[in-house]
């Protein structure tokens, strides 16, 4: 009775580097609706690709980790070091860890 959303859905192939050429047009059909392959997806905020490489995994915390250091840069002026080293941690060595 579980009800598919067909945009939010897709599945993922593991396999080694040289067999992902094989996986790329892979469908799969449940009910009426078809889902698609996805090269990586998203689960729990950890980025998997289809050979299990980090790739995309680490640029997407580098961008994010730049991005709060730059907003975090803004505000620096109006924070002291007791303040500033708390945000660091949460925002930016978190996402690290």
């Amino acid at each position: 009775m579980l009800k598919l959303n067909k945009d939010k859905t897709e599945f993922i192939v593991f396999s080694f580097k040289q067999l992902v050429k094989k996986t790329e047009n892979l469908h799969i059909k449940v009910g009426s609706s078809y889902i698609n392959y996805s090269m990586s997806v998203k689960n729990i905020g950890l980025i998997l690709d289809n050979t299990l490489g980090i790739e995309k995994q680490v640029n997407y915390i580098c961008k994010s980790s730049y991005y709060q250091i730059r907003n975090i840069g803004i505000i620096r002026k109006y924070l002291n070091d007791d303040t500033y080293k708390p945000l660091v941690q949460a925002c930016i060595i978190s996402q690290m860890d």
